[in-house]
């Protein structure tokens, strides 16, 4: 699976019409980062709109057993000038925290089911969902080719070692010159599901090189990073995980186009 798509993403790039792209990649401590992405032939709103409908998001994510709204964040007037006041002393892990704190979003209790070597499983885990209408800050600036000296690619590499950190989100899988919008999601702390931590982002971004002419069209991808609790070895559920994703991207997509 690794092999099947790059690091990145580039807008300059149109995707096959309705076949999402996977990445998987090894990290410490029984984890994988995974990417996913899909082109949409509607507007970033249309996207957002939908993902951020928490009430009714079994209805369009098919492997969605249980999504249960336990409370709705309603974040403060205008959050994203508390960018301006952050103390520049502190990590970026504690940066993103004290700004996603001031984010719209809500808490949900969700239960994933699949099959894995023809057993039925049920994943099950608390979210914390941050909105950010202007995107998330990119404190490793994955969107500069060379970045206090260092390439794109030597970063990426580096990335594939460093152990998962709360706040500490992966890296976009889609790069993007144009404004985009992010939604983050974190397992909570102390959750007892069966992932020790679950951290992921949705990204939505302008095609406009990949529409028709007076037509939309958006990218949406998902970064995410797992670690299954030790009962539960990663290598065994990676690819069911990768799947799922692919699955749901359709289905998101298969939404706006009239299908089931």
């Amino acid at each position: 699976l690794t092999d099947m798509a790059p690091p990145f993403i580039n807008e300059d790039e149109c995707l096959i019409p309705g076949e999402p792209v996977v990445r998987v990649e090894k990290a410490p401590q029984n984890s994988r980062r995974i990417f996913a992405g899909i082109d949409i032939p509607v507007s970033v709103d249309d996207v957002w709109n939908l993902l951020t409908d928490y009430e009714n998001l079994q209805n369009v994510v098919p492997n969605l057993v249980v999504n249960e709204v336990l409370e709705l964040l309603p974040g403060s007037p205008s959050p994203q000038t508390h960018l301006h006041a952050l103390d520049p002393n502190l990590s970026h892990a504690e940066q993103c925290r004290a700004i996603a704190q001031n984010m719209k979003g809500a808490i949900l209790k969700q239960v994933g089911g699949a099959k894995v070597v023809g057993i039925n499983f049920s994943a099950r885990t608390t979210l914390e969902v941050r909105e950010w209408p202007q995107g998330m800050p990119d404190f490793a600036h994955f969107e500069e080719e060379v970045y206090e000296g260092k390439s794109r690619s030597a970063r990426v590499r580096e990335s594939k070692g460093r152990e998962l950190e709360r706040y500490v989100f992966p890296r976009p899988f889609a790069l993007s010159s144009l404004p985009h919008k992010d939604i983050s999601m974190q397992s909570v702390e102390k959750d007892d599901g069966e992932f020790r931590m679950y951290q992921g982002v949705w990204r939505m971004q302008p095609l406009p090189g990949c529409s028709p002419p007076g037509e939309s069209a958006m990218r949406l991808t998902y970064a995410v990073e797992v670690s299954p609790r030790p009962y539960l070895p990663v290598a065994l559920v990676e690819g069911r995980i990768a799947q799922d994703l692919c699955a749901n991207l359709k289905a998101i997509r298969a939404s706006f186009m009239g299908r089931d």
